[in-house]
């Protein structure tokens, strides 16, 4: 006994098919070059607010592809990019941290600054959320159009 199997419609599956897959394909780019705009923004805004010195931050500051291209995570590996993002309340910082940017500044020991930090805290100069926020709407925006695309 044989059983004989007719499939039907295998041409508009693979169109289909391919469909989707050029779709998903233009999403992981989007984010890849979103999150690339989004880097550039926030090194931009950096140098906006003069809140650079020898410019580790700027060059810290990282993309990388999470969930196969469909997901960016972007930020900076400099320890006090946070302290700059943010800002602090008044607080003792270890006078180690300071020590060779008090140097590079002319101070002879960090403790100046510290005992200011401490007084004072350091203001807030975001450059990372707000170029995040610029970029959103945008990014929306665009991935819609994709997918409403037939």
């Amino acid at each position: 006994m044989s059983v004989k199997v007719e499939v039907k419609g295998l041409n508009e599956l693979e169109k289909t098919l391919d469909k989707v897959f050029i779709k998903y394909e233009k999403i992981k780019r989007e984010v890849s070059l979103t999150a690339l705009d989004i880097q550039k923004r926030a090194k931009k805004k950096l140098k906006e607010q003069k809140a650079i010195d020898e410019g580790n931050l700027v060059n810290s500051i990282v993309v990388d592809a999470v969930q196969d291209g469909w997901a960016a995570e972007i930020g900076s590996t400099a320890p006090y990019a946070p302290y700059v993002e943010f800002g602090t309340g008044p607080h003792f910082p270890p006078p180690d941290a300071l020590e060779d940017w008090a140097r590079h500044h002319g101070f002879k020991s960090a403790w100046p600054i510290c005992r200011a930090i401490a007084e004072r805290g350091l203001p807030e100069r975001p450059y990372l959320n707000p170029a995040y926020e610029e970029e959103k709407d945008g990014f929306v925006q665009r991935i819609k159009k994709i997918l409403e695309t037939k």
